[in-house]
């Protein structure tokens, strides 16, 4: 079973020129990357010239990327902070043309400014018009220059759980919408011990609209969820390479907060269970 494997970029190195950032990238053997130009790269711009260093410097160690991270919270309270975000956006789908045309991706927001966490405004049908309103925006933007947008749900946001989420993606009704998937972000300790139907509902729901999938693990500490890098915690990765299989093989994956030493340690460990000995 062929997967594609990679990494978000400011996991492995925070703010490195395009050349440094390819290197270690290309150290660790990832072929895909999720790339957040103001958190990996400094100095950055959306600038053209910039924009074909950093392409340049991918392509040279044969490094694709996998998506182009736009996070914004589209519920925050100060619409001048929502607009920037959307603006965002569109530079990230602008660019995207320099790297092969990978996905420009958010989550969903909360009525937590900041951090983006659990609000019981966010499960409301006000909470979910007004987060659509800005990826109708987006999905429109995205259609019109030949882009393509991925959603992320998470419990703790609007889009709170995956049948919330294909709600959206199916109003949006475009072909430029696709989804990320995290399993991780769906939980909390309330429905902890629910995460593979969780995982397959998901991927059933979605299937080949699952282009990301975010590798993370975790356990309950103490009553208290806990992330872990895929491996140290309780998540039943063999069931979910199975059901990625099954349902949407052409995903690519990201570890997404796995650093340090976990990085090569869940690396092995996702590829003894691809191909095992």
């Amino acid at each position: 079973m062929a997967l594609k494997i990679g990494i978000r970029a400011h996991d492995l190195c925070e703010k490195q020129t395009p050349e440094a950032l390819a290197s270690r990238l290309d150290e660790h053997g990832f072929s895909y990357v999720q790339l957040v130009f103001n958190k990996a790269l400094a100095p950055f711009s959306y600038d053209d010239a910039f924009v074909k260093q950093v392409a340049g410097a991918l392509e040279a160690k044969k490094i694709n990327v996998a998506m182009l991270g736009a996070y914004f919270n589209p519920v925050h309270s100060d619409p001048e902070v929502v607009k920037k975000g959307i603006e965002n956006f569109k530079a990230n789908l602008r660019i995207a043309h320099a790297f092969g045309h990978p996905y420009v991706g958010s989550e969903t927001g909360s009525y937590n400014d900041s951090p983006w966490t659990y609000n019981p405004k966010n499960q409301t049908e006000e909470g979910y018009q007004q987060s659509k309103k800005a990826f109708v925006e987006l999905a429109r933007y995205a259609e019109s220059i030949g882009q393509d947008i991925t959603i992320e749900g998470a419990w703790g946001h609007v889009m709170y759980a995956p049948k919330v989420l294909k709600r959206l993606v199916d109003e949006l009704n475009s072909p430029r919408v696709h989804v990320t998937l995290d399993l991780y972000n769906y939980l909390y300790e309330g429905n902890f011990e629910e995460r593979d139907a969780i995982f397959e509902e998901a991927c059933h729901l979605f299937k080949d609209q699952i282009k990301i999938i975010h590798l993370k693990d975790a356990k309950l500490v103490n009553g208290k969820l806990v992330q872990l890098a895929p491996g140290q915690g309780d998540f039943h990765y063999a069931l979910m390479l199975e059901t990625i299989k099954n349902e949407c093989p052409n995903a690519t994956l990201i570890f997404e907060g796995v650093k340090g030493d976990d990085i090569d340690t869940s690396y092995r460990y996702l590829e003894s269970l691809i191909s095992p000995k």
